[in-house]
């Protein structure tokens, strides 16, 4: 794995993702470790379900993460992912502190996009760090789940909520969408997107107008 992502011309890093990389965490221990040595970054998309030992062990190796915090609701937890919404958001607070992370919250409709939910999602992930970045995904029937795709209104309020008290709140799933970054602090425009296209109008990571640290 080092020497294929060594190989790769313009190459960023490793990104363990899709499924969850927990389960194979053994794995994921030893490439990164030796990444760390090739100056190679690491990224995890996880669930967050893992126990607190092995998570803070390999914290030191992981260069970001992205962590799915289904809803904030405990039920939904319960009968749907059959887990505990306590230990995602203890790890989510843990990793924090150690890397980068980002949340991404798929909004399933009918089941955890309610404005009151949103609101109540928004507040903790700010109460943690409002400079944390939050992705709201729509959700888009697959496999065996049938329900309707969640409504883009629904889908484009839970962002203006957001917006209320994070300062990166993007929107997933929803094409022709400006997810561009701004400065939180004067609004000027500090990363375009188009597509999978990036242009980083940044200076040292900060914004050019103000001098306003971009996280």
């Amino acid at each position: 794995m080092i020497n294929l992502a060594l190989e790769q011309k313009n190459n960023v890093g490793i990104a363990f993702t899709y499924n969850e990389p927990s389960i194979w965490y053994e794995y994921i221990w030893d490439v990164s470790k030796k990444a760390v040595d090739k100056n190679i970054d690491i990224v995890l998309v996880s669930n967050g379900y893992i126990s607190k030992e092995p998570l803070k062990e390999l914290l030191p190796y992981i260069s970001a993460m992205n962590i799915d915090l289904k809803a904030f609701k405990d039920e939904y937890y319960k009968d749907v992912c059959k887990g505990d919404i306590k230990e995602v958001l203890e790890n989510i607070k843990l990793c924090s502190e150690k890397t980068h992370v980002e949340i991404t919250t798929l909004l399933v409709n009918g089941y955890n996009d309610s404005e009151e939910e949103v609101e109540e999602l928004c507040k903790w992930i700010a109460s943690v760090d409002k400079n944390i970045p939050v992705h709201f995904s729509r959700y888009i029937p697959s496999y065996q789940f049938k329900e309707e795709p969640t409504p883009v209104e629904r889908v484009l309020k839970a962002k203006e909520i957001g917006d209320k008290y994070l300062n990166y709140v993007y929107i997933g799933n929803v094409p022709g969408i400006n997810n561009n970054t701004y400065c939180p602090k004067c609004n000027e425009l500090v990363i375009k997107r188009e597509g999978y296209e990036i242009k980083d109008l940044r200076a040292n990571g900060k914004c050019k107008s103000c001098d306003f640290n971009i996280k």
